[in-house]
């Protein structure tokens, strides 16, 4: 199957309840979607009719400060998010890496974390061993991969969380402020992890606010400002007028 994701005029709101404080919403800040305030319920709109058609081989990245849309975007296309207005169509299986290290049980080993990770992953129970044996080499832990995570350090625990990028598969890629290690020894292998996770997925769409990330691991960029797209286009095209624009707002 071709991988490929289908948007068009797609909007997304979160509805909040008012509250007491309610009348002050209005005041514009620096970031954030606008706020519609209704007769009962506070409007945020996300994303406003988006559109975007991603196909096999596709790099795309996603920039704009807090609260432009990209966290949504990147739920909506994998299926985390429904919309109020438009269309969506995923083909392909996603693999949504908002958090990698999200859901870790502290009281329990880096072997049995690893284990709940590839199921969480759907590996298939046949090959659980064999892949949480690769993780326990490759985090280099030692004997500390039997004991609970709650004793590591925070550079055995990164060790850990990063060496769970070995159980990632899917078609489709999507990644939310990629993530990174504090332990300065693990650097170049982690990189070569991201590059193959990433070559090995049909396609890529990833936020992140470094451009040295952006323009390694994508080809095109989207620029989100208030839940549109303000520009899209060549990497360094794009963030160079998103870097232009954010001086001139500071």
């Amino acid at each position: 199957m071709r991988a490929s994701i289908e948007i068009k005029d797609a909007s997304v709101t979160y509805y909040l309840r008012k509250s007491g404080k309610s009348d002050k919403v209005n005041k514009k800040g620096s970031v954030g979607a606008p706020i519609i305030v209704g007769h009962r319920y506070l409007e945020v709109q996300a994303l406003k009719n988006v559109s975007l058609s991603l196909k096999n081989g596709n790099r795309v990245g996603l920039v704009g400060i807090n609260g432009s849309g990209k966290s949504t975007l990147l739920k909506l296309c994998a299926g985390a998010l429904a919309i109020q207005s438009g269309s969506i169509s995923v083909k392909g299986r996603v693999s949504p890496q908002f958090a990698l290290g999200a859901g870790i049980k502290p009281e329990l080993s880096g072997r049995r974390n690893a284990e709940l990770k590839c199921l969480y992953m759907g590996i298939p129970q046949s090959k659980v061993t064999d892949y949480v044996d690769e993780v326990a080499t490759f985090s280099e832990l030692g004997g500390y991969f039997e004991l609970p995570v709650r004793s590591y350090s925070a550079g055995m625990r990164s060790r850990l969380v990063m060496s769970l990028l070995r159980l990632v598969r899917g078609d489709i890629l999507i990644m939310d402020e990629w993530i990174s290690t504090t332990d300065p020894s693990m650097n170049k292998t982690v990189s070569k992890l991201q590059a193959d996770l990433i070559e090995s997925s049909s396609i890529v769409i990833m936020a992140s606010h470094s451009q040295r990330v952006l323009s390694d691991w994508t080809e095109t960029l989207i620029w989100l400002d208030q839940g549109e797209i303000k520009a899209m286009g060549p990497v360094a095209e794009v963030y160079k007028d998103y870097h232009q624009w954010m001086k001139k707002r500071a």
